[in-house]
């Protein structure tokens, strides 16, 4: 067990190393290169030109840029940033705090929603019940999330005037726990809905394997009441599947958050990589693109550690 999660950290190295060079040229694929895009009508003047290849390093070879980026970004400096002539990190933190609060909630809709839905559906297999739950799954998992969300505003705070549209707060007071709470059911729910849909198809066809199990059978037989079938001895059992598939839709949740917070006006890292690229702060835009990848990995990390602690056997898979 040790020596799987030895591999599994080792493992992370090379990618992470491959995501931060991914990142990296994200700066130079843009037309006539960096500079130019980042001064825009300005780069007609070749002494700006100039002035802004010096003032970031694009004159250097690309390992060097690379090397030096590298260093600056682990330590947490990201550069400044070319619109807001502010360090890149006083940017990206707290929008972080605030994508992760979406993230968050998002990641709780999709859980309990998705495993209450999958378990469900499983146990009354092929009934009306079943078969409109699965349609409303694969009509989630493929519907865009920025339509969802342009669908959900539109009803709930235009039509109905029950939510609120915009905003992390209200304009009208002070924030509050509440306020922010009350402002996050409409973007979080949007953007759970293809993790929700996932999870919920993963966990009933997980279910519906585990509930012809011998040691189902076996419970049933000895005439234990049907919650503790399902829930001790089935759902035990499927429980590692339920985790490994959820750390795979955190990383989801968290590339669905641009759109989201597009949408709904969400102050967090999407709504500022959306706000970067119109800006055309590509300095901005690359550290909140490497952010997003590292956390994507690493909650990877993080499903796979616990589904080995859940059940061992995997490690010999």
């Amino acid at each position: 067990m040790l020596l799987y999660a030895g591999q599994r950290l080792a493992a992370i190295v090379p990618t992470l190393i491959g995501v931060s060079i991914v990142t990296f040229g994200l700066l130079h694929l843009v037309p006539g290169g960096p500079a130019v895009a980042m001064l825009g009508m300005a780069a007609s003047d070749p002494k700006a030109v100039a002035a802004v290849t010096r003032e970031l390093g694009l004159d250097r070879p690309l390992p060097t840029q690379y090397w030096l980026w590298l260093r600056r970004a682990l330590g947490g400096d990201f550069g400044m940033s070319t619109e807001f002539h502010v360090p890149v990190s006083s940017l990206l933190f707290p929008k972080l705090e605030h994508t992760l609060i979406l993230t968050a909630g998002s990641l709780v809709y999709a859980i309990v929603i998705g495993t209450i839905l999958g378990i469900t559906t499983a146990l009354y297999h092929r009934s009306l019940f079943d078969r409109l739950a699965m349609l409303f799954t694969l009509i989630g998992a493929s519907a865009p999330v920025f339509w969802i969300g342009l669908l959900l505003s539109y009803l709930f705070a235009i039509k109905l005037r029950l939510l609120p549209a915009l905003g992390m707060t209200s304009v009208l007071g002070p924030p509050t726990v509440l306020s922010v709470l009350e402002h996050l059911i409409l973007p979080a729910f949007a953007n759970a809905i293809i993790a929700l849909a996932v999870i919920a198809r993963i966990v009933r066809s997980a279910m519906l394997e585990a509930l012809v199990q011998p040691y189902v059978l076996a419970a049933r037989a000895r005439g234990l009441p049907r919650w503790r079938q399902v829930v001790v001895h089935a759902f035990r059992n499927v429980l590692p599947d339920a985790i490994n598939i959820t750390g795979l839709q955190v990383g989801f949740l968290f590339g669905g958050a641009l759109f989201v917070e597009v949408v709904f006006g969400w102050p967090g890292l999407g709504y500022l990589i959306y706000s970067s690229i119109q800006a055309r702060d590509y300095v901005t835009m690359q550290a909140a693109v490497l952010i997003v990848s590292g956390v994507f990995v690493i909650v990877n990390l993080a499903a796979d550690l616990a589904r080995l602690a859940l059940d061992p056997r995997e490690a010999r898979r």
